[in-house]
């Protein structure tokens, strides 16, 4: 293929993402698609046998960049490089996870990417959620719900604003795996706090018991703040049982 012929058969590409992610595939025509990639009709014809062929095609243009951009384990740098190519490519991204999802011709093809991402999920979470019920609930809404959240954001968002929705996405998937269990940092903070208060309280020390409260309340803000870190290697929470794999 000719470098020209490959540029116009990517611009009908787009054309294709942007008109179905706007209609969803049923009421997509090609008549819409030529207009939004700025060619004729009979031009979408010379690469493509239909509406249905055109359209899997920009399934699998949008598949292959998520899946070789993205990392392969669920942590938090996973899910900025995630965001970032969801940016990229917004009509892509809203047009697999928002409508051929739920289309019955095409949701078998997309729901093996989401499953996919689920299972990565589950494993990172493991040590953390002994629970196998709670843990495959967890993957689920965290998977599931970031979809959602960067479509909305993708569809109303400020790009400058990137990063604040980032670090709430992280909390809202963390909330999901660990619930209100305290953070590692949390814990050790409250455990330093109980020592240095009855240090003071023994030596008599009214200063000392001040300084270690202070001290004791720093650190918990600290361990809230990595606790909010997200699904990941940030993950600021105690593993269950010491670490141990789970079932």
């Amino acid at each position: 293929m000719s470098a020209r012929r490959e540029e116009t058969t990517q611009r009908i590409l787009d054309g294709a993402a942007a008109a179905f992610a706007k209609g969803g595939y049923a009421a997509t025509s090609m008549e819409d698609i030529a207009a939004a990639a700025g060619v004729s009709k009979l031009l979408l014809y010379r690469d493509f046998a239909g509406k249905r062929e055109l359209y899997q095609a920009v399934l699998e243009r949008s598949r292959d960049r998520f899946t070789s951009e993205v990392p392969h384990q669920a942590t938090a740098d996973a899910l900025h490089t995630f965001f970032a190519a969801a940016r990229r490519d917004p009509d892509g991204y809203t047009l697999l996870f928002r409508h051929a999802i739920r289309e019955p011709e095409f949701a078998a093809f997309v729901q093996e990417l989401s499953d996919d991402w689920e299972r990565r999920t589950e494993d990172l979470i493991r040590p953390y959620e002994p629970d196998p019920l709670l843990r495959r609930w967890a993957a689920h809404v965290a998977v599931h719900n970031t979809h959602q959240m960067i479509i909305a954001w993708l569809e109303y968002g400020d790009p400058s604003r990137d990063a604040d929705v980032l670090s709430r996405m992280q909390a809202s998937s963390r909330a999901a795996v660990v619930g209100d269990r305290p953070s590692r940092a949390a814990r050790e903070a409250a455990a330093g706090s109980g020592a240095a208060a009855g240090s003071g309280a023994a030596a008599g020390s009214g200063a000392a018991a001040e300084r270690g409260a202070a001290e004791s309340g720093a650190a918990a803000e600290r361990g809230a703040a990595e606790s909010g870190a997200g699904v990941g290697s940030e993950l600021a929470v105690e593993p269950v049982g010491g670490g141990g794999s789970g079932e």
